[in-house]
């Protein structure tokens, strides 16, 4: 029996869709542009595969990063994942970045029950500890307040504040080191 066994079809797609909701969560927080908006976007993708490397002995994050067989099989991944992405927001009527930080926050407390009812204890924090990994990429990802890439600050307030409330949700401790 395999891992995602454990879950029905919206419970694998909620934590599947986690690195993204967060990195979009925070993506929202502090104003950076649209070339900020493009890396900090581009960091949550690559924090989130990164996932695999950074905890190899994770069974759950290894099968939730899967890869397509084909690329007929890829865009269809991704066609699924999209439509029920938008659909989830949609059905939560998110239309400001306070509401999408809520629904994200709302998504990190039911992906944690999920993981720590499911899931051995070691499993269930490495799997919080990458989702606030994809959280701090995005946010280091670009500086709040620059011009073209000048000045600005890497880490804004803002961003500071949605990591400790995405942190205080999943449980995990402040400043806890990362993989």
């Amino acid at each position: 029996m395999s891992i995602k066994d454990a879950f029905n079809d919206d419970e694998w797609f909620l934590l599947s869709s986690m690195p993204g909701l967060v990195g979009a969560a925070m993506s929202t927080a502090a104003p950076s542009g649209i070339i900020g908006t493009i890396k900090e976007m581009s960091a949550a993708m690559r924090a989130s595969v990164h996932g695999r490397q950074a905890y190899p002995d994770s069974e759950l994050i290894d099968s939730l990063i899967t890869k397509a067989e084909n690329w007929e099989e890829a865009r269809e991944k991704i066609a699924d994942y999209r439509e029920r992405a938008e659909q989830r927001v949609r059905s939560a009527n998110v239309r400001s970045r306070d509401e999408l930080q809520s629904l994200a926050l709302q998504d990190c407390r039911a992906a944690a029950r999920l993981v720590e009812e499911r899931c051995s204890e070691k499993e269930s924090h490495t799997y919080k500890m990458w989702t606030v990994s994809v959280a701090r990429s995005v946010a280091e990802a670009a500086r709040e307040g620059s011009v073209l890439g000048f000045g600005g600050e890497r880490f804004s307030p803002a961003e500071r504040e949605l990591l400790q409330r995405i942190e205080s949700t999943l449980g995990i401790a402040s400043g806890e080191l990362y993989a």
